[in-house]
């Protein structure tokens, strides 16, 4: 019964990624809701059974049915990625929940979170700049989960935690004038302090520096391109995976220190 439910969540997981990949491919650019999905190819219109998430991408082998133009992987990576991500939120919150009524309204709120999360961080990947209302839209749902928090245990900590996780990058935002990061990404870290409490908060700031070290050095010692070495690295896709991390590790600063005591 219990694998039925893990189907259910990978591919309600995998749509949510469709859909993440068509809002990615389309800001900015078309209408992200339009009236037939059509190749971008021949133009045919698209039927149910050529977008069933992921399982399309393999029986036609990543290929349009009518011309036999190929996709390419970025839309089939999006929704197993998702999948994923769904399988492990109904293993690590939803699962749990007291009734169907709070895991439903966990669900939506979690879903509507990695839409955002999703969406900021490819966008990033591909412009190296944030879409402001996301971003806003994600401010608004962390300071939900504050409230929801604050609301169980009143605690200034909590009240701190968007201020302190926030103010090391705003420090290096005002010193380098925003040449060393965005503003954005000042932003981002408000949500995550308010998302988490400040031990996890902070973990999230580390891994994601940590990470985001690491791709720069390799980028810089291993890319063969030319101008590799004076290429904007965007440092949100980072800070989504370590809050990711942390989400369904539980892991903190604490426990981060403790693998090096």
């Amino acid at each position: 019964m219990f694998t039925v439910f893990y189907l259910i969540a990978f591919f309600f997981g995998a749509a949510i990624g469709s859909f993440v990949h068509v809002v990615i491919t389309r800001l900015h650019v078309a209408p992200i809701v339009s009236a037939r999905s059509r190749c971008l190819s021949c133009g045919e219109a698209l039927r149910a059974y050529d977008m069933i998430p992921a399982l399309s991408y393999l029986l036609l082998r990543g290929k349009c049915r009518y011309c036999g133009t190929s996709y390419g992987y970025g839309s089939f990576v999006t929704e197993v990625l998702y999948g994923i991500l769904f399988v492990l939120l109904y293993h690590t919150v939803l699962i749990g929940q007291p009734t169907l009524v709070v895991a439903t309204l966990w669900a939506l709120y979690y879903t509507l979170l990695f839409v955002l999360l999703g969406v900021i961080a490819l966008y990033d990947r591909a412009h190296t700049f944030l879409p402001v209302p996301q971003v806003l839209a994600y401010c608004v749902l962390t300071l939900l989960m504050l409230c929801v928090r604050y609301v169980h245990e009143p605690s200034y900590a909590l009240l701190l935690s968007p201020i302190l996780t926030a103010l090391p990058f705003f420090v290096l935002w005002v010193i380098t004038r925003g040449k060393g990061l965005g503003f954005g990404d000042v932003v981002l870290f408000l949500g995550v302090g308010a998302f988490f409490p400040l031990e996890q908060a902070l973990a999230v700031l580390l891994l994601s520096v940590w990470m985001g070290a690491i791709y720069g050095i390799g980028i810089y010692f291993f890319s063969r391109t030319k101008h590799s070495k004076h290429l904007a690295i965007p440092f949100v896709p980072f800070i989504v995976l370590a809050f990711l991390i942390v989400l369904f590790t539980d892991i903190s600063l604490f426990s981060i220190a403790s693998l090096f005591a």
